[in-house]
């Protein structure tokens, strides 16, 4: 009987072979489940590994002025993102994009060092960022970026007339999510609509890929149209600027609207800021035409008196002055001056001095409850719904609070929280007829509010009499008279409460005026505020000079006639074809035998002809060399278009000296500072 030997070794080959096999079967087995039968974790992972949902944000609307100006718009830009899953040397980049950027090594070291497939490491860089990345040999001369970061298209937001209207336009950040001012308002508009796609994503976790069919949903941005004139922005916030360095005053304010629709066509601060540098205090981006309140002082009186002249009073009705002094309750009321001792004061007289103890008197002789309506009547304590965030409403004390004292101090303006925009609407109510509007910032703003007549026409008349004779001899506003213009407006003298002894300041004033041109389209009202000038701080010598350079650039913006508008004389063929140096003797035949007027200036622009439609053609002068005020003088009078660009002297403009020129036709002014 034979015995059957076994053979360890080949037992030990047959089970790895079996082994192997059974491996074998079961990954193959698990492939043709992973590739034939749905499995939904498996799935999840791989989406979530290659595929992505981006979001792609709408281009920015544009902020334009009412003629369409640019003043916000948007350029493409690109920011340095990265992959902290791919970048493996991330001391050594980091130390290079720290150079690179400006950025500190250690917050793009902590940024490289977390788990993630994407980081940014700088939103918008310059150009000189973009081409230190070539030199510091982190891009090719392709463009490729090493391994692990790359480029991201982008829109900036930009401003590209810098710090004009920036108080008005506000800002945005890195994401151009409104921050600020209209930004902030019409940010809904302005955004659209971002849309969510699908995407593929590459082995760095970059979108390669999308589903555009989805991009239906994106919705652009909308423009926004102000009613602000950049031309006559940037003549107000020139002469605010000036008056502030003028005055040595901290801040100020210049607001010029429309009366009758309410259209706001300059509003400027100071100090102000550029929207396109980020870093910016606070306190310089604060619009403080809108967002700050003041005590009026006098700029209240003319109030006061449409409540007393609404009651039944009249501008003739007299006042005792008390010769200077004045007790009630125990506390003296003085006027400004001590040797102002008024005695008998008219109502239009009160006006023309500014007589404190006479505005007391009246408001004591109104009474409470009718002073108290007024001031609610003209919209003070209430918002005027400009198209602004940030408003407040000031502040009318508690009528239960109010004592005899609390009404004579609120005839003068004090005791009573105002806002210079609503100090503005106030007086264009006299300006326009006696109609309360709303200020509006936004052009073709639908608005539910409705203007109603607070006040009748004859009261109208009666308060604009008074306020003409603060700009004759002895009124307090003789330094806001422009020559030719028949101007009604009210300085405002006011003490400032020191916030550390609540009392009212000995050393610190906001000095004001609020008027307007009588008898000229279209109606505008100005209201100019220094805050705390030095020296001499009256706002009849500070205040009041303001309003009437910001005049003057209005009048030669509009061309606005003045009472020294000639009518050219008919003459004949003859005499047309004469030679004549001195424009205002130029004569001609008009082809309808219409007679059209021009002003009488001191320019040097030469009429040539008179074009089909009537307007005056003329050549253009030299003006190069000459400061803005120079050149904006001799062009007084006439209905251009004016553009200007840059600060300094006029380094030349267009159309050039000895070319035609039409009325209503465009001049571009290119200032530069001289060396």
């Amino acid at each position: 009987m034979s015995k059957l030997v076994i053979d360890p070794l080949k037992n030990r080959v047959t089970s790895v072979m079996l082994l192997c096999i059974l491996i074998a079967c079961f990954i193959l087995g698990r492939a043709i489940y992973l590739q034939l039968i749905r499995d939904i974790r498996i799935e999840s992972l791989a989406k979530r590994q290659f595929q992505s949902k981006v979001l792609i944000r709408p281009r920015r609307g544009s902020i334009l002025d009412r003629n369409s100006e640019p003043l916000a718009i948007n350029i493409e830009t690109q920011s340095l993102a990265a992959s902290p899953l791919t970048i493996n040397n991330k001391k050594s980049i980091s130390h290079l994009l720290a150079r690179i950027t400006e950025v500190p090594h250690e917050k793009i070291f902590e940024k490289l060092r977390e788990k993630k497939e994407f980081a940014w490491i700088k939103r918008h860089l310059t150009d000189y960022e973009l081409s230190k990345l070539k030199r510091g040999r982190l891009m090719d001369a392709s463009g490729n970026l090493v391994n692990g970061l790359w480029l991201v298209r982008e829109s900036k937001r930009i401003y590209p007339h810098g710090e004009l209207a920036s108080h008005v336009l506000g800002d945005v950040n890195v994401d151009s999510e409104g921050l600020e001012g209209i930004e902030l308002l019409e940010n809904e508009k302005l955004q659209g609509k971002t849309a969510s796609v699908n995407a593929i994503k590459d082995a760095l976790g970059r979108p390669t890929f999308f589903d555009i069919t989805q991009a239906d949903y994106l919705k652009e941005g909308e423009s926004i149209i102000l009613t602000i004139d950049s031309s006559l922005q940037f003549a107000a916030e020139n002469e605010l600027r000036k008056a502030v360095i003028r005055t040595s005053s901290s801040a100020g304010a210049v607001i010029i609207m429309n009366a009758v629709s309410g259209e706001i066509l300059a509003l400027a601060n100071e100090p102000t800021f550029n929207p396109n540098d980020k870093n910016i205090a606070s306190s310089k981006r604060r619009n403080r035409a809108i967002t700050d309140g003041f005590e009026p002082g006098s700029i209240l009186k003319p109030v006061i008196l449409a409540g007393a002249l609404s009651s039944g009073m009249k501008l003739t009705d007299l006042v005792w002055g008390e010769k200077g002094t004045f007790y009630i309750q125990g506390k003296q009321i003085t006027e400004a001056e001590k040797h102002e001792q008024f005695e008998w004061l008219s109502l239009k007289k009160l006006i023309q001095v500014s007589s404190n103890i006479g505005a007391a008197k009246v408001a004591l002789k109104l009474g409470q409850d009718k002073v108290f309506s007024t001031l609610k009547l003209f919209g003070f304590g209430s918002r005027t719904g400009v198209d602004f965030p940030g408003e407040i409403v000031g502040k009318i004390p508690a009528r239960k609070t109010w004592q005899p004292l609390t009404l004579a101090t609120i005839g003068f303006g004090q005791g009573v929280l105002v806002t210079p925009i609503q100090m503005m609407r106030a007086y264009a109510v006299f300006s326009n007829g006696g109609w309360l509007v709303k200020p509006k910032l936004i052009k073709n703003q639908v608005s539910s509010e409705v203007a109603k007549q607070i006040i009748s026409q004859k009261v109208v008349d009666s308060v604009n009499e008074a306020l003409k004779s603060t700009t004759l001899e002895n009124g307090t506003a003789v330094k806001a008279k422009l020559e030719g213009y028949e101007i009604a407006g009210k300085t405002g003298t006011a003490q400032v409460v020191d916030s550390e002894t609540g009392k009212y300041s000995s050393s610190r004033y906001i000095a004001s005026f609020v008027g307007y041109p009588l008898g000229v389209e279209p109606k505008v009202v100005i209201f100019v505020l220094l805050d705390s000038p030095k020296g001499v701080y009256y706002a009849s010598e500070t205040a009041a000079p303001l309003f009437r350079d910001v005049l003057s650039a209005v009048a030669t913006r509009y061309s606005l006639p003045s009472k020294e508008t000639n009518a050219p004389v008919l003459v004949t063929k003859k005499e047309e074809n004469s030679s004549e140096d001195n424009f205002s003797q130029v004569k001609r035949n008009f082809a309808k035998n219409e007679l059209q007027q021009f002003q009488e200036s001191d320019s040097a622009l030469e009429w040539i002809s008179t074009a089909e439609n009537g307007n005056f053609i003329w050549r253009m002068p030299e003006l190069e060399q000459m400061t803005l005020r120079e050149a904006l003088r001799i062009l007084n009078g006439h209905s251009f278009d004016l553009e200007v660009h840059g600060t300094g002297l006029v380094k030349s403009h267009l159309p050039k000296p000895g070319e035609q020129i039409a009325e209503n036709g465009k001049i571009k002014l290119f200032l530069e500072v001289p060396l």
